[in-house]
């Protein structure tokens, strides 16, 4: 049995039923935002609404979409650089396998 698996597929639940959650973006993905000119200078505020197992070297990936903005579009995400609010329970949990977990680039 791939308890890896069987653990990520879990987290998924979990995060799952927790949506929407409210989250930062890391600097990676701030850069990124900046530069398809999706936010101004100041650090938004994410909303997930969606998380999924990509598989493979991607892992956990999100969808979310900029908060406070009419008809936002939403982007994906690796999960890893979205930083969710301390409040929630399962932040620890996600915190943990992130140390775990190595590093992914935003494509």
């Amino acid at each position: 049995m791939d308890f890896d698996r069987v653990n990520r597929e879990s987290l998924v639940h979990n995060l799952r039923d927790a949506l929407p959650l409210s989250a930062r973006p890391r600097p990676a993905l701030l850069a990124f935002l900046r530069a398809r000119g999706a936010i101004g200078r100041s650090a938004p505020r994410l909303v997930v609404v969606d998380i999924f197992d990509a598989g493979g070297t991607q892992g956990l990936m999100c969808r979310f979409e900029i908060a406070d903005e009419i008809d936002a579009p939403s982007f994906v995400a690796p999960l890893t650089q979205l930083a969710l609010d301390r409040r929630y329970p399962l932040a620890q949990r996600l915190a943990v396998r992130r140390r775990r977990a190595p590093r992914t680039e935003v494509v």
